[in-house]
């Protein structure tokens, strides 16, 4: 086996705004009860990464003490979880300096197989330029900055993100900033990643419920991350259509792409 190349180190100043991105879902759209792809997320100034960091770690180590390794949504965070420590989760998230999005595509969606990742990319794009206006609105990030982007490492949607995000510059505050990316393995326990995870899961089970139960309804978890944290660092969106862009005014439950 050939040696792996070696690891790039991630080197974070001030007034970098980074971006930490998971998926849920499939994005061949094959599984039935759950028909869906999703990016989620969380997002934030490198100005305040260890104030956020450290209060994600102590909820963990309260709430968590047997997990040695990263906090999974789909192992930790079932929905059989206690309220106790459900809450203790999305409190270590309730930093108003942190941003939360996402964006998802469904079975029912008018979007070909082939082109729901590169759209899935696009709309994404798209939310990092708002989540970043929010951002200098609040005050919590200055342009020009640098801005990076760290995606959770998935070997099948590699060449998909690389082809999508390569060149890509975010424009805010009149500027064009370049966006640097990079892959992070969950391996490395970075507690934003894990809120990413956290994020995207509470995405799929929330098309989930409403597939099942309510259409125009929304889980617990999703109303707190979503809901009750209005605009400008809480995006989340559907896509309807692969062209086109509107977004239905809040307080919708999805926010709409046609």
């Amino acid at each position: 086996m050939a040696d792996k190349p070696p690891a790039e180190l991630l080197i974070l100043k001030p007034n970098t705004l980074v971006f930490y991105v998971d998926d849920s879902g499939d994005e061949r759209l094959k599984n039935q009860q759950h028909p869906i792809f999703a990016f989620g997320g969380a997002a934030c100034s490198f100005d305040f990464h260890l104030r956020i960091a450290r209060a994600w770690q102590a909820m963990k180590a309260v709430n968590f003490p047997q997990v040695d390794g990263p906090l999974h949504s789909k192992t930790h965070l079932r929905d059989r979880l206690s309220d106790t420590k459900r809450l203790a989760v999305l409190a270590s998230m309730a930093h108003p300096e942190l941003a939360r999005f996402g964006t998802v595509i469904t079975s029912g969606t008018d979007v070909p197989l082939d082109t729901v990742v590169p759209v899935a990319c696009i709309t994404l794009a798209k939310r990092f330029v708002n989540v970043a206006k929010g951002m200098i609105q609040r005050g919590l990030w200055q342009v020009p900055g640098r801005v990076v982007v760290v995606f959770e490492q998935s070997i099948r949607l590699t060449k998909h993100i690389e082809q999508h995000f390569t060149g890509l510059a975010l424009n805010a505050g009149g500027h064009a900033i370049p966006v640097e990316g990079c892959f992070m393995p969950k391996s490395a326990v970075n507690p934003f990643l894990e809120m990413a995870d956290f994020v995207a899961s509470t995405i799929g089970r929330n098309i989930r419920y409403q597939l099942e139960h309510d259409p125009s309804g929304c889980t617990d978890n999703f109303q707190v991350l979503f809901r009750d944290v209005g605009p400008p660092i809480a995006e989340y969106i559907e896509v309807t259509a692969a062209g086109g862009w509107r977004t239905v005014p809040r307080p919708s439950v999805r926010l709409l792409v046609g």
